[in-house]
């Protein structure tokens, strides 16, 4: 019987702000389903006789020569000698075949295992591939002083796999300890790595784009989207995992329309349990549940403006210069989130909030930003021109937390940043500006007039039948 202990599971990613929380939530998705985040327990029965025809075959009497030759020494017991992969480059998708060699130098004493966990750099994606040695038929309990062991195992990297290597991470654990090294490398927290496999790059997926049709119209702003302009509103599609890009939950959907005055943005939530308990503007909203926009308008990868709206229709927004750098960067008697947008924000809520004893359904959010707030304190930027014209895009990203009673925060977003930040820049996703049907050029200029027949003379003079061509026509 396996069970899992919870100290031998992934180290937290090292998140930053409000990604923190959501996206480790999204991170431990990518854990096969017969696994957990935890390091697996394996069987530490006796071998059988069968068995250890297996083990012999696996156990060498000389040194490998493998690929990646670590000789990590963990604490005076095991030394972890060095890995082998096939294929040589990883593949999203694909097995990879790991060969690990050990040799026990000293009995460890009872209950240690082994651990395989597979990452990417900055902790993009997991994997958990514990298993028990030579196949599970060769429990650490049993080996022997001297003993050089041969495991090989197979992994299948996920499909949605985000970086561009895997780094292999191996160890011994025993209940809430794991076995430190003193030598080799390793990630400070007692696990040695094992290998570095670069992967197979693929082609990126499409950049998300959303065409914002103009609206002649006036829109109310009052939360509920009953004008004839959103219910034509093309939907952006249900938000995504935020770091897999995989189909998630809770069900959230965005729209957009536009105008010479306004940027207008409803988000859709379904929620069975709606809530909020901040009510200051620029409270912390991303800690409980809150819909976010981000808008970095010319593209640059600089100066972009970030808004959130809770249930209670409270508001957050704040100007940043660069990457992650708020108000205070530009003027240290400015305080970080100090700038204020003249956003126009309503909220409907189909049940009741704060109240958690009942089963809600949805909450809508309707939001009119004036244009030139995506400057944010850089009113005199030459970029984007205001207002819009045709065809022409911005860069933004939509996400949304959530977090119902008793249960952990959940992040969904619509361009996914596959990476444990909302900020990724480089991941936003496209807003071009359409017309009212969404055509993003303007339509040709009529055709000069034909002449009609039966027209003579010279240009400007009377026909024999009395007609005289215009400056348009041709002679």
């Amino acid at each position: 019987m396996r069970s899992v202990s919870s100290f031998c599971r992934a180290p937290e990613a090292s998140r930053t702000g409000r990604a923190r929380a959501a996206a480790l939530s999204a991170f431990l998705l990518l854990v096969p389903a017969a696994l957990s985040s935890g390091c697996v327990e394996q069987d530490d029965d006796r071998p059988s006789e069968d068995d250890m025809k297996v083990v012999k075959q696996n156990l060498l009497s000389a040194a490998p020569a493998p690929k990646s030759a670590v000789n990590a020494d963990l604490d005076g017991k095991l030394v972890f000698l060095g890995a082998d992969w096939e294929p040589a480059e990883a593949e999203p998708g694909k097995d990879i075949r790991l060969t690990q060699y050990w040799k026990l130098v000293a009995s460890p004493g009872d209950g240690w295992r082994l651990f395989t966990h597979l990452e990417g750099p900055n902790h993009q994606g997991f994997v958990n591939a514990d298993h028990g040695p030579v196949g599970g038929k060769y429990p650490v309990s049993q080996w022997k002083p001297g003993e050089i062991i041969r495991d090989q195992h197979t992994v299948t990297l996920p499909s949605n796999w985000p970086a561009e290597s895997v780094q292999v991470y191996v160890g011994a654990w025993r209940g809430q300890t794991r076995m430190p090294p003193k030598s080799g490398p390793n990630d400070g927290n007692g696990r040695v790595l094992a290998a570095t496999i670069p992967v197979k790059r693929q082609a990126p997926p499409p950049r998300k784009r959303y065409v914002a049709r103009k609206v002649t119209g006036p829109i109310t702003i009052d939360g509920k989207l009953d004008e004839a302009a959103w219910k034509a509103a093309p939907s952006t599609g249900a938000f995504v995992n935020t770091m897999t890009g995989a189909p998630a939950g809770p069900d959230t959907q965005a729209k957009l329309l536009w105008d010479d005055k306004f940027l207008y943005v409803a988000f859709l939530n379904a929620d069975t349990d709606i809530w909020s308990s901040l009510g200051k503007r620029d409270d912390k909203l991303w800690t409980q549940e809150a819909d976010e926009l981000m808008i970095d308008a010319d593209g640059n990868g600089r100066g972009y403006i970030e808004l959130q709206v809770a249930p209670n229709g409270n508001l957050f927004d704040t100007y940043l210069p660069q990457y992650r750098k708020y108000e205070d960067s530009l003027d240290p008697k400015r305080k970080p989130y100090s700038w204020n947008s003249k956003a126009n924000v309503k909220v409907t809520v189909d049940g009741t909030l704060n109240k958690h004893d009942d089963q809600d359904r949805s909450w809508t959010v309707e939001l009119a930003l004036p244009l030139e707030d995506v400057k944010g304190l850089d009113s005199a930027a030459p970029a984007p021109r205001l207002p819009p014209q045709l065809g022409d895009v911005w860069r933004l990203n939509m996400f949304r937390m959530d977090m119902p009673q008793g249960k952990g925060q959940q992040a969904v977003g619509w361009s996914p940043p596959l990476v444990g930040d909302f900020h990724a820049l480089d991941k936003f996703g496209e807003l071009a500006f359409g017309d009212e049907n969404g055509t993003l050029t303007p339509p040709p200029a009529p055709a000069p007039e034909a002449k009609p027949e039966g027209t003579g003379g010279k240009p400007g003079k009377a026909g024999k039948h009395g007609h005289k061509k215009k400056a348009t026509e041709a002679p």
